[in-house]
């Protein structure tokens, strides 16, 4: 019984490793005839080897599946791309059109779709007639109806079993590589593989005339060059090539950056709001509990300095002088996070200044508050609103700020003035959210009563309104030139607005829960946003789409690049940093 066992598990092996392609002299397994053991030559000898096979120039795909309407499709794109290439690309790539053409309609007609096949000739056929050394197989490729027909001609059988030899410098194979990944191109792997062999065009190799014996009482050395003088050599065709490349890069879809996201664990305090400063180099959290806390974002601690005014800590007289320097000297200590107090209320929003010295903090209190980022301690405090302040915003010069608040005003404020220098009023319910413009002459907020708009800082009017959101609005974003401006709430839809103009140019769908954080990137080419539904959407701003076009509500907009889940933290900021990475931070909820 263990025997017939046996017979049929050898058997079962064998059987997989002839559909495995596995070559041997005998049908079974020996043992002994398996070779375990190499020498140090034969190792060599082996890597040798393949270092010399030419891998780079290969393709490897499936057998070829021969539909119809998916080969015509694919090959005009692949022509297309081809055609529209930039010098010197565009030379090497073209001679790979005439096999590409021959081999899709050979596939089309092999696979019997003899009237697709021949509407893909009668439209393309007519751009390889021009050649002479294409012409015969052209016109022959006119004459097949059937299988049968391929093989009867010896040139188009002789065409369709022999591979077509392509010679491509290093850097147009991997222009041609990039462009099939990236697409879906199938057929045209398909056909690359079976039917088309690439050569890399390699350097050609630079001859050394050397002398086996050289006499160094003869050697003559070189006189100096002369000073090169600074002058610019103008290559039209290669200006032309650099002038294509730039615009096919700024017609492109961008591309997506690196997220670098923060999440803020254990926060039972009740987290509102977070900031990362613009060197970087520090993250700070507002609390429920009245409380404002600082991490540091690089490897070494927070080390504050003395400050002169403890406005955190009432000094009385019956307390020992040696207790209150040995509680300063801790203070001073280098430190994980620092908790600063002064807040009686929950602290709704943060913002750093622009030289990243000081941090606003706004609160249900009231108040807005300035702390020093080199003693951690409040050095303003800035009254003026009559309800709780919900968000604040530094201008980008770092000299003013402006805050909004519950009772449905918008105050401008300035960091040496503890009163404010200009009230914005219009709204008719809370403002929600406020955010300057990149010049500094304008302000944009964000209410309840589901408008955006846009104020002058020097008149103190209102010179956009937008409206257009089905909910209160949350948050705000202005593109770094100063031409858009997107808003997104309670509604979940983002709303691009061009303010030239006023009026709506995009609006994006895809979330599914309340936003609270937007940022374009520095190009304003992409808007990422992010939300209650824990995910962060990056958008194609420059991508035209139908805005009348009728959608369900569950669609998501076609303009949407990617989406990245933090799976269960929500998102309360977001910004693009240093080397256009994309900065965000939150809490698990």
């Amino acid at each position: 019984m263990k025997r017939v066992r046996s017979e049929q598990i050898n058997s079962y092996v064998g059987h997989y490793l002839k559909r495995r392609q596995f070559k041997g002299d005998s049908e079974h397994i020996n043992k002994k005839d398996l070779k375990v053991q190499q020498t140090i030559e034969e190792m060599s000898l082996h890597e040798a080897c393949n270092a010399a096979v030419g891998v780079d120039s290969s393709f490897s795909f499936s057998s070829i599946t021969g539909d119809a309407t998916a080969c015509d499709q694919q090959y005009v794109r692949f022509r297309t791309f081809i055609q529209d290439s930039v010098e010197p690309y565009r030379t090497d790539l073209l001679l790979l059109l005439y096999p590409v053409f021959v081999h899709v309609y050979l596939e089309l007609i092999c696979n019997g779709h003899k009237t697709p096949a021949h509407k893909f000739y009668s439209r393309h056929h007519s751009y390889f007639l021009e050649n002479s050394e294409y012409r015969m197989i052209v016109e022959a490729l006119a004459q097949l109806f059937h299988k049968e027909d391929v093989y009867s001609n010896d040139y188009i059988r002789k065409f369709r079993e022999d591979k077509f030899k392509v010679v491509l410098s290093e850097d147009a194979l991997q222009y041609l590589f990039r462009y099939l990944k990236n697409e879906d191109n199938m057929i045209m792997l398909q056909i690359f593989n079976h039917h088309i062999h690439i050569k890399v065009k390699m350097p050609t190799d630079v001859e050394l005339d050397l002398q086996d014996f050289v006499n160094f009482h003869d050697l003559v050395l070189p006189s100096a060059p002369d000073t090169p003088q600074n002058k610019v050599i103008r290559n039209e065709v290669s200006l032309s090539s650099l002038q294509q490349s730039i615009q096919k890069v700024r017609d492109g879809a961008p591309c997506l950056t690196s997220i670098l996201f923060y999440t803020f664990l254990n926060t039972h305090q009740g987290l509102c709001c977070t900031s990362i400063s613009p060197n970087e180099a520090l993250i700070c959290g507002g609390f429920e509990e009245n409380s404002i806390k600082i991490w540091s974002l690089t490897p070494s601690k927070l080390h504050p300095k003395k400050a002169v005014v403890r406005t955190d800590r009432i000094t009385m007289v019956g307390d020992y002088l040696e207790d209150v320097e040995e509680k300063e000297c801790s203070r001073t200590r280098p430190n994980e996070v620092i908790t600063m107090r002064a807040h009686s209320g929950s602290v709704y929003g943060t913002a750093f200044t622009a030289d990243s010295k000081y941090l606003l903090s706004c609160s249900e209190d009231k108040s807005v508050r300035l702390w020093d980022l080199d003693t951690y301690n409040n050095v303003a405090l800035y009254r003026g609103h009559s309800y709780a302040v919900w968000d604040i915003d530094t201008s980008p010069s770092g000299s003013f700020f402006a805050s909004c608040s519950h009772d449905r005003t918008v105050k401008l404020w300035a960091v040496d003035r503890t009163y404010p220098l200009r009230t914005f009023v219009g709204h008719t319910m809370d403002v929600d959210c406020v955010k300057f413009h990149p010049n500094c002459n304008y302000v944009a907020t964000g209410s309840g009563d589901k408008s955006v708009r846009l104020w002058s800082v020097q008149e103190g009017k209102c010179v956009r309104l937008m409206q257009g959101h089905r909910g209160s609005i949350y948050s705000l974003a202005f593109s770094p030139d100063g031409q858009m401006l997107a808003s997104a709430g309670e509604d979940r839809r983002i709303r691009v607005w061009d303010l030239g103009t006023g009026s709506i140019i995009k609006e994006l769908r895809g979330h599914t829960d309340i936003v609270h954080s937007l940022c374009f990137n520095r190009e304003s080419s992409m808007l990422a946003s992010g939300g209650l539904d824990c995910m962060v959407r990056v958008w194609d701003v420059r991508k035209a789409a139908n805005l009348n076009a009728s959608v369900s509500e569950g669609h998501i907009s076609p303009e949407q690049l990617g989406s990245f889940s933090t799976k269960s933290a929500a998102i309360y900021y977001l910004r693009y940093g240093q080397h256009s990475v994309l900065l965000g931070s939150g809490a698990i909820q």
